[in-house]
């Protein structure tokens, strides 16, 4: 998964949730509102060794920044 495309992810990903990529972190494999809804999603997906993300209320300056885009190029949601 290229950085734009993980930005475009973590950007539509519900505020307060978790997020479980696939182990080699190349797709979405789950969702939940809790750390172990995200892995239960994720094991009903196939994926045993989920990377598990944790989107806070407001973090878009935080993966802006670490994916090297700045918040003039990206919405803000």
């Amino acid at each position: 998964m290229s950085a734009k495309e993980r930005v475009r992810i973590l950007g539509e990903a519900e505020p307060n949730s978790w997020l479980a990529l696939s182990s080699d972190e190349s797709r979405v494999v789950g969702r939940g509102a809790t750390y172990g809804d995200a892995v239960a999603d994720a094991e009903k997906n196939g994926e045993e060794d989920p990377v598990l993300i944790k989107i806070p209320d407001n973090w878009n300056s935080r993966v802006y920044s670490v994916c090297g885009y700045t918040l003039q190029t990206l919405p803000v949601q």
